[in-house]
């Protein structure tokens, strides 16, 4: 296992560091990439990747098939919602398989007529889903659409907790795959009122409280959290009054203030050095004037949760380095930071190397490397920096790439941070 000190740390930017990445493993019976002719996965990535059942769909946009934008946005979002089944059908699935679905818009205005398709279009046993605002999307397009689906479907459960709002154009709480639970984004809202609590911690504290009662509905608890991911829009700033300005994280980087706040009544929640994984990103807005939400997985069975510890990471109050479940690893999202010293370079290349390198320390401490990824999700600070950024970090794969989301997340400008990145890997046959 290749180890970095802190004294030699700062050289891994100046080192080509796809010599550390393995070999690709040989496509498996357990292990297959799915390929849709018609349908582009773009640069270095995957159209789907098939593990064990289990299908991860890269971010799929609506272009037509000769990679024309549809001009009217309502086509776009069919086309990206056609160009998702076409993955699924490929894998012999359709809607009805999905059970955690993501959807990314460049504009916040477009999210009644994204929600007026998407309902006429995902059949009547919807997943999991999540809505964001993000800065931007590949090539100018408008929407972009990833998800996870199952082969065995009859295992499929809802879970909706007592006395939580039902109807036809609700998104179901939760999805229960097997072990595996997959939870629509839980915002700050009293299910038994509809209404959104007044403050941000208030919405912090309930939006937990909602992931926990779905939790206890399919009989688990937060220690059977293995991923979460908050979204905090960036209209919080609004309600920047009500806190201090927050200390400084493990990155080195000044935490936004609600961060601060959202990081503490956060660690509350779970097991000092035992939290899940955790990807925590700023999106321009997020609907329904939610300040955060928690899209999260669980596992029923504890016996097969481990939480990753390497070397070089302290415990952390509000997320390991990742959850190993059973042989899947679910990554928190890393930047190009050092330990102990935080961002180094402005360079975005620099940053990435050193992000990936970060992604393979936490990687190697499960006996697993680059091949064995099969979703990656990049967050950019801003988009013109794609092409550097796809070019380099399709230098870490060999023959196979995992299935890929990519895009700007925010339009903040004053991170030091360029991108990051997070994975979910899954352990396959050594060959």
């Amino acid at each position: 296992m290749i180890r970095l000190s802190n004294r030699f740390s700062a050289l891994v930017f100046f080192v080509p560091l796809c010599m550390f990445a393995a070999e690709i493993h040989p496509q498996s019976d357990s292990f297959k990439v799915i390929k849709v002719p018609s349908v582009d996965p773009g640069p270095v990535s995957s159209t789907g990747v098939l593990s064990d059942g289990t299908l991860y769909v890269a971010g799929k946009n609506g272009r037509n098939t000769d990679g024309s934008i549809p001009k009217d946005f309502q086509q776009e979002v069919g086309q990206s919602l056609r160009n998702v089944q076409k993955v699924l059908q490929a894998a012999g699935m359709d809607y009805g398989n999905v059970v955690w679905l993501n959807i990314f818009v460049a504009n916040g205005q477009d999210l009644a007529a994204m929600n007026h398709v998407y309902w006429q279009t995902i059949g009547a046993n919807p997943p999991a889903r999540s809505v964001l605002v993000v800065g931007g999307l590949l090539g100018g397009e408008s929407i972009e659409i990833n998800c996870i689906a199952v082969s065995n479907s009859s295992g499929r459960k809802v879970i909706w907790p007592q006395g939580w709002p039902r109807g036809p154009r609700i998104d179901p709480p939760g999805i229960q795959a097997g072990e595996m639970l997959y939870m629509s984004a839980q915002k700050g809202v009293n299910p038994a009122t509809g209404q959104l609590v007044g403050d941000y911690a208030g919405e912090v504290k309930q939006a937990l409280d909602n992931v926990g009662t779905i939790l206890k509905t399919a009989n688990m608890s937060m220690a059977n959290v293995v991923w979460v991911n908050p979204y905090m829009a960036s209209t919080e700033a609004n309600m920047g009054s009500q806190t201090a300005p927050g200390p400084i994280g493990h990155n080195g980087q000044q935490q936004q203030p609600q961060a601060a706040v959202m990081n503490k009544i956060y660690a509350t929640y779970f097991e000092f050095g035992n939290t899940p994984g955790r990807g925590t990103m700023q999106m321009v807005d997020l609907p329904d004037q939610a300040h955060i939400v928690f899209s999260c997985i669980a596992g029923a069975d504890l016996s097969k949760r481990k939480s990753i510890r390497p070397k070089n990471m302290p415990l952390s109050p509000t997320a390991s380095p990742g959850i190993l479940y059973g042989d899947t690893y679910y990554m928190s999202g890393k930047s190009g930071f050092i330990p102990d010293q935080g961002i180094v370079t402005p360079d975005v290349e620099l940053q990435l190397r050193q992000s990936m390198r970060n992604l393979l320390d936490d990687l190697q401490e499960t006996d697993l490397d680059f091949s064995d990824v099969v979703s990656a999700t990049i967050y950019l600070r801003e988009m013109k920096d794609m092409d550097k950024v796809q070019t380099l970090y399709g230098t870490f794969f060999k023959d196979r790439f995992p299935a890929r989301t990519t895009m700007q997340n925010s339009f903040d400008m004053k991170t030091s941070t360029a991108e990051q990145i997070s994975f979910i890997a899954v352990r396959q046959p050594k060959h």
